[in-house]
């Protein structure tokens, strides 16, 4: 009868043969409904229904670090610092203004090919790694090694492994690169080997080559 409602065993009210708003094989009122579940971090879970024609439940998290939608992660999700995700490091970088940045080391994809090592900030002893290829140092977080030494310039010098030979690179430091406490001459490069010892800045460095 016309202005007669129904409910079902859902709590849905509904008028006709079967409830709408339940999504069944057959569709009759009785059957479970399809719900996605919204997860609110530090609160509980809220069934919420999904409009019709929906093929299948989702989980959606709201309000804490990471947002997951239908399985895509939020690129602004940012891990907590020293943690390891799928081969990438999260460190916490503060520059020589004190602002402390979060950067992320990318798994490098070229071959191990040496380090560098420094006790100028740390008497326990910080080394970096060195790669095939080019390795920017400077104070800037946008180079390959990082150093927070405010003498240092943004972007103060380059190590380049090429034909199985070390090169430095001083790129127009404002104070300058020096090897074996030699002064390079600004926009110059030399090779270099194991064991040199090199001052960037305030930072001195002892340069232990692995091939």
């Amino acid at each position: 009868m016309e202005g007669v409602f129904k409910q079902c065993p859902n709590g849905h009210y509904y008028q006709g043969a079967t409830c709408p708003y339940c999504k069944t094989g057959n569709n009759n009122a009785g059957a479970s409904t399809t719900l996605k579940t919204e997860v609110f971090v530090g609160g509980s879970e809220v069934p919420t229904e999904l409009g019709n024609g929906s093929d299948e439940a989702k989980t959606i998290a709201i309000g804490g670090p990471q947002t997951v939608v239908s399985g895509a992660r939020d690129e602004g999700f940012a891990p907590p610092p020293n943690r390891t995700v799928f081969g990438d490091e999260i460190e916490i970088i503060e520059t020589p203004n004190g602002t402390r940045i979060e950067k992320k080391s990318y798994r490098s994809s070229r071959k191990l090919v040496g380090w560098l090592v420094t006790y100028s900030h740390d008497a326990m002893g910080v080394d970096y790694k060195l790669y095939e290829g080019r390795n920017t140092m400077g104070h800037d977080v946008d180079c390959n090694i990082t150093v927070n030494d405010p003498v240092m310039s943004g972007k103060h010098a380059t190590i380049l492994f090429q034909d199985n030979i070390y090169y430095l690179r001083d790129e127009f430091s404002t104070h300058g690169t020096s090897v074996n406490d030699e002064k390079m001459k600004p926009d110059s490069s030399m090779e270099i080997k194991d064991g040199d010892v090199i001052l960037l800045g305030k930072t001195k460095f002892k340069f232990r080559a692995s091939l």
